[in-house]
């Protein structure tokens, strides 16, 4: 998946256990009840990190820039859905996480398992309008890949960890997903893709993308938090939908 953006270049990367393998495209949206989630190696070693990398700036942002009204639209529309009923989502991270403070990896990948395994896949027919992230909670989990990526930002965001969603579409049809930052350091990128490797051993891959500023010295990591995975089973980094992808950053940036 590359796609050139307004402000970097999108470029899509894997970490496979063996030799890089790109493996299959898609054919058809993976719905969430199409695969298991089996439960993670938590006997892997633990990896705790000091800090939440801190959420990034983007200075190359243009003042004034107009993006076209369906995008703008839709952006506004993610940022209400996850901004919303933020008291609520911080009691779902507490049932979740037993924690209130000082999350870590550990944790997100926690949040993945429980959200992927309450997960029931609805298909909503009304593309442009989102549930907000508590609603979609309250009903039991229930909704479409907008909704997954609207709950999973905003169960992330509310622990203090940075998202965006990704639109994706090709010749038959659309998709949406959430990415979570892991930094601009790549050594602290590895760790965390070295944690996610040890703690789901049915990974086969760990995807990843990179985001090269226009400074051409800063590379953000974004870790694939679909609902994606290999081997039948789900988790962090499984393999990218194929497609034209719209980003779009919870400050409001949309890159094409």
């Amino acid at each position: 998946m590359d796609t050139d953006s307004l402000s970097g270049e999108l470029v899509s990367n894997e970490v496979n256990k063996l030799l890089p393998d790109e493996g299959t495209v898609p054919e058809e949206e993976l719905n969430a009840g199409d695969v298991d989630l089996t439960d993670s190696n938590e006997t892997a070693e633990s990896i705790t990190f000091s800090g939440i990398p801190e959420v990034p700036t983007y200075s190359e942002e243009r003042t004034g820039f107009v993006y076209p009204r369906e995008y703008r639209i839709l952006s506004l529309n993610f940022q209400r859905a996850i901004s919303s009923g933020e008291e609520s989502i911080g009691e779902e991270v507490f049932n979740i996480t037993g924690k209130i403070s000082g999350f870590n990896m550990e944790d997100a990948c926690d949040v993945y398992n429980y959200v992927n395994r309450q997960w029931n896949y609805r298909y909503d027919k009304n593309a442009e309008f989102f549930f907000g992230a508590s609603q979609t909670i309250d009903s039991g989990y229930s909704g479409d890949c907008d909704d997954y990526s609207i709950v999973m930002s905003a169960i992330l965001e509310n622990m203090g960890f940075n998202t965006r969603v990704v639109t994706a579409y090709n010749e038959s049809y659309g998709h949406a997903y959430p990415e979570l930052y892991i930094g601009d350091n790549r050594e602290t990128a590895y760790t965390i893709l070295d944690y996610i490797e040890k703690r789901y051993p049915y990974a086969e891959n760990v995807w990843y993308s990179e985001r090269v500023l226009e400074d051409g010295q800063t590379t953000q990591y974004w870790l694939n938090f679909d609902w994606s995975g290999s081997n039948g089973y789900r988790h962090p980094g499984g393999e990218y939908f194929r497609g034209g992808c719209v980003i779009y950053y919870p400050n409001g940036l949309i890159e094409f």
